[in-house]
């Protein structure tokens, strides 16, 4: 009875089996190489990075030293304008001096010829009178001095001031005495006028030289600002003949930075197609990085 027993006897119970047997290996998916595309796209970004960052730091440093070229001719330019105007405006004070001080010569020079011509006329007449301080001596001769009239005369400031009188009758001393005295009168006045005469001379030589310079001077202020407007007026043609200049070229720069633009995208659009499409994983199939 044993022998012929049911196999279901002989087999052992599942859950001895399940037991026994190895578990099954867990399965992966194999691991895309994105590696490439990413180094090639971020290689093509660094390059396109350092490109435009070299031009920055170029245009940079040409703007900085422009810029250090324009401010240090500004500066000079500036300086050399100082100095000229400092120039100009001690040289027209110097001129407005020497007018001043020509016309000042000149009204003493009229003053003091109306006055020398007055005492070369008036002294002469005034030599046939006598004056309440002449001493006239009881005999005198043609070799003695006779003093000069009030004018040529030195008297003390407390002496009461001399009168001019003529007696109806000259005595032969006092005729003797205004003889004499009219000789030296008008050698006196001559003597006077001459002197007078060579300081005019000398003074007309100045008032001449000053008046040159002076206007010498106005010419060359006259000269300069007429250069200066030329010089100005020459500047605000080149400014307008160089504007037309500088639109177009940044018409062009804003052409160039558009094509750079577009070719920056067309180079990532490239980028994007030559990379192979991704799989989408989802729960255990997922992408392990």
């Amino acid at each position: 009875m044993d022998e012929f027993s049911s196999p279901t006897s002989q087999i052992p119970p599942p859950s001895a089996a399940s037991e026994s047997a190895p578990p099954p290996p867990e399965r992966k998916r194999p691991r895309l190489d994105l590696s490439e595309p990413q180094r090639r796209k971020r290689g093509m970004f660094g390059v396109l990075l350092g490109t435009l960052s070299q031009a920055k730091k170029e245009d940079k440093e040409r703007n900085a030293s422009e810029a250090a070229k324009k401010r240090q001719l500004i500066d000079q330019r500036l300086q050399s304008k100082l100095k000229r105007e400092t120039d100009t405006v001690r040289r027209a004070e110097e001129a407005r001096k020497d007018k001043l001080v020509a016309n000042r010569k000149e009204e003493d020079l009229q003053l003091k010829d109306s006055i020398y011509k007055l005492r070369r006329a008036r002294l002469p007449l005034l030599a046939n009178f006598l004056l309440t301080s002449d001493i006239i001596p009881p005999s005198s001769s043609d070799e003695d001095p006779a003093p000069l009239p009030l004018p040529f005369a030195t008297v003390p400031r407390t002496h009461p001031p001399p009168l001019y009188y003529l007696p109806a009758i000259l005595t032969p001393a006092q005729e003797s005495y205004i003889a004499r005295r009219k000789v030296q009168v008008l050698a006196a006045a001559d003597r006077e006028y001459t002197d007078f005469l060579a300081e005019r001379a000398t003074g007309i030589e100045e008032i001449t030289v000053l008046r040159k310079t002076a206007a010498e001077e106005e010419a060359r202020k006259n000269g300069e600002q007429a250069a200066e407007l030329d010089k100005s007026m020459d500047e605000d043609k080149e400014q307008a003949a160089a504007a037309p200049a500088a639109e177009t070229e940044m018409e062009v720069d804003d052409h160039d930075s558009a094509t750079l633009g577009s070719g920056s995208k067309d180079a990532e659009e490239d980028d994007k197609k030559d990379e192979p499409p991704t799989i989408p994983a989802d729960g255990d199939d997922a992408v392990e990085y």
